[in-house]
């Protein structure tokens, strides 16, 4: 089945772990104005109904943010939710320009090292966010969210035993966060302890009803336990919860492909070329660790080879016998011997 909208390995818990920026705090009632008149454009570019109009509101917010900046203002309350809209509009470096000088007239103030932490992410900086973060857990030890982002950084960066100290942690000062929760899922997905974290996203799932991503996950997972009839009445949960259009198509994917395995049919994949010698140089690919799916798109001659060569579900008498039992004769995962057809050379790949 397609994973699509699952287990997200890159997920972010990037949202801010201090407490929401508000108010105004500058100089003089001219300054003040620029500022809340910033305010409500950025308001509006939130509930805009299309694009361009949130662009064109975002321009605005940016614009009157800048001349209260240069009539005085230079609080931390004007500072970041300015940075946060540059980090909005994709201009990374001046947020980080303005999170540093918000940083400079509080040091202490945790959302500032949230924003810097959302913007050396979106570089692609993990040892920065980690430094930040790590500052942030400095100032406040007992945090929640600050031990739950750098539970998700140090999942990032593979420090996995470090991650888990992070998590448990913030599970210990908020037992009934679900993010926290649904972190300590994903490690133990990555660690192959399928039954821990089912355990877990339904512990997501009672802490609210309504998380779509928990739902989805559960259905996943016990799909790829082989409890087709369970996983289908987790994913019809699911559908029920999203109004997501490309996840509901995918939810669909997934629920067909379950329903044709409990029917008995089979799904593979297969390379079609015009000899024998470049089969085998495939084949050597395939041995080397190449995708078989990638292989496909860049050999086969076939149709579908722009879709990895997927044939879909099929049953007795739905393909060629030569392809059938060649499919029967495998093991999941499993790639065939070079097989001839007519005047043609194929490989297949068993998929369930």
């Amino acid at each position: 089945m397609r994973r699509i909208v699952t287990i997200i390995l890159m997920m972010r818990v990037c949202a801010a772990f201090g407490q929401p920026e508000a108010g105004t705090s500058t100089q003089t009632p001219a300054v003040d104005e620029l500022v809340k008149t910033a305010q409500v454009h950025a308001a509006m570019a939130q509930r805009a109904r299309s694009a361009e109009e949130a662009q064109q509101r975002l321009a605005l917010a940016l614009e009157t943010y800048e001349k209260a900046l240069d009539a005085g203002a230079g609080s931390p309350l004007v500072l970041n939710p300015m940075a946060q809209l540059y980090l909005l509009s994709g201009n990374t470096e001046r947020a980080i320009s303005l999170f540093h000088r918000s940083l400079a007239e509080d040091p202490q103030r945790l959302a500032t090292y949230s924003g810097l932490n959302d913007a050396f992410f979106t570089l692609g900086r993990l040892d920065s966010s980690v430094h930040y973060v790590e500052t942030a857990r400095q100032i406040a030890p007992d945090n929640a969210g600050v031990r739950l982002q750098l539970g998700f950084l140090y999942l990032q960066a593979g420090a996995r035993a470090t991650a888990r100290t992070q998590l448990d942690t913030a599970l210990l000062l908020d037992a009934g966060n679900p993010q926290a929760h649904k972190l300590l899922a994903l490690w133990l997905t990555q660690g192959q302890q399928i039954d821990s974290a089912l355990v877990v996203y339904r512990k997501v799932v009672e802490l609210d009803p309504r998380d779509v991503e928990a739902h989805n996950n559960v259905a996943f997972l016990l799909a790829g336990k082989a409890q087709y009839a369970e996983a289908l009445e987790w994913y019809k949960t699911t559908k029920t919860l999203s109004s997501d259009p490309q996840l509901l198509h995918a939810l669909n994917l997934n629920m067909e492909g379950i329903r044709a395995i409990m029917a008995g049919k089979m799904r593979a994949r297969y390379i079609l070329v015009s000899s024998q010698a470049t089969c085998q140089e495939v084949a050597d690919k395939i041995e080397a660790g190449e995708d078989f799916g990638e292989l496909a798109a860049r050999f086969s001659i076939a149709p579908n080879a722009n879709e990895g060569g997927d044939l879909g579900f099929f049953g007795p008498g739905d393909m060629v016998s030569t392809v059938e039992e060649a499919v029967l004769g495998l093991a999941v995962g499993e790639v065939s011997p070079i097989i001839s057809i007519g005047q043609h050379f194929m490989l297949l790949q068993r998929l369930n």
